[in-house]
């Protein structure tokens, strides 16, 4: 009897292309099957443009990636990101996420990290999210103070210019 027949050579031939496909698929996410990570739930309000496999840094080097997305129907108004970190990666408490826009219009996640580094958060543990605060966003922090100042700036802009314009200081500039 022969074992090695036509069909269970298709077979045998499926089934390791299935198998490459699907570690061919995870390569190309950026997920290594074979190293262990940890995994955390980031909450946020809005993650406009992140997207499944983005890369998570902490101090500018990348440690993790982004696995899940999804909308947290029983907290409201919150999107829950599961985020898988190398093992050896200890997050301590009080460390929250940011997300950041990139030049040509991703989204990068960033860990800022907590003050006391002893304290670690367990794998699994929930950490608070948001989004930078860029310098677009600090100018607008500012504008009430600069709509005060305003006023007082024309006042001064028409006393220099005041100044300026008599006569006598052209005179003493000429002399």
């Amino acid at each position: 009897m022969k074992y090695f027949t036509k069909e269970v050579k298709i077979a045998l031939t499926a089934i390791v292309a299935g198998i490459l496909i699907f570690f061919g698929i995870n390569f190309f996410k950026g997920v290594n099957l074979f190293r262990p990570s940890n995994m955390y739930v980031v909450l946020f309000d809005n993650v406009a443009g992140l997207t499944v496999s983005s890369p998570v840094y902490a101090s500018g080097y990348p440690v993790g990636t982004v696995r899940t997305i999804q909308y947290d129907y029983a907290r409201g108004n919150r999107v829950a990101v599961e985020v898988e970190v190398d093992e050896k990666m200890r997050l301590p408490r009080g460390t929250r996420a940011e997300l950041t826009a990139e030049m040509l219009g991703g989204v990068t996640m960033s860990f800022v990290m907590g003050p006391d580094p002893a304290d670690a958060l367990a794998p699994g543990d929930t950490l608070a999210g948001g989004l930078h605060q860029g310098a677009l966003e600090k100018l607008e922090a500012l504008a009430p103070t600069l709509e005060k100042l305003g006023p007082k700036l024309d006042s001064i802009l028409t006393n220099v210019n005041r100044l300026t314009s008599d006569p006598a200081l052209a005179r003493t500039l000429h002399n």
